[in-house]
């Protein structure tokens, strides 16, 4: 597989929020914050916790603390587009110098996200219960005007 982005894994985070409710959901969170408790373990100070937050006026010490130590996977900030944004980019950064937690972060993607694509790359499709009624027009970079006949 080729190797994780920020970006595909912010995307992979949104998808899961937003389709995969219920048990599958939360699965798919709350492996990925197990793979997340592993690098904040490292790097406890991180800026993919709360910026400015206060370890002390917060209880559970941010979305990396893990003040019982007792292991629980970290709470994925994905209401917070920003805090969001900063874990993928540490998570994707750490698994590019740990090749465990490169495979690993991977692997999620593999099961919980779509996978890394070529740049440039678009798949049309029309599933599901879609019920066409005129002309679909499926590609990429389109250039000068579409007809579909006389007018």
């Amino acid at each position: 597989m080729d190797p994780v982005t920020a970006g595909a894994l912010i995307a992979a985070v949104n998808a899961v929020v937003s389709g995969a409710g219920g048990e599958a959901g939360r699965r798919a969170l709350e492996a990925l914050g197990a793979l997340s408790r592993r690098v904040l373990r490292r790097n406890p100070s991180d800026p993919a916790a709360d910026p400015g937050a206060d370890p002390a006026a917060d209880p559970s010490g941010g979305p990396g603390a893990d003040p019982a130590g007792d292991g629980e996977p970290v709470a994925i900030p994905y209401d917070d587009p920003e805090r969001l944004r900063r874990l993928a980019e540490l998570l994707v950064e750490q698994a590019r110098q740990d090749p465990e937690l490169g495979r690993d972060l991977a692997a999620w993607m593999s099961r919980y996200g779509t996978p890394a694509q070529e740049v440039g790359t678009v798949h049309n499709s029309i599933s599901g219960d879609a019920r066409i009624t005129g002309p679909v027009i499926q590609g990429r970079d389109f250039q000068g005007p579409i007809s579909f006949g006389s007018q």
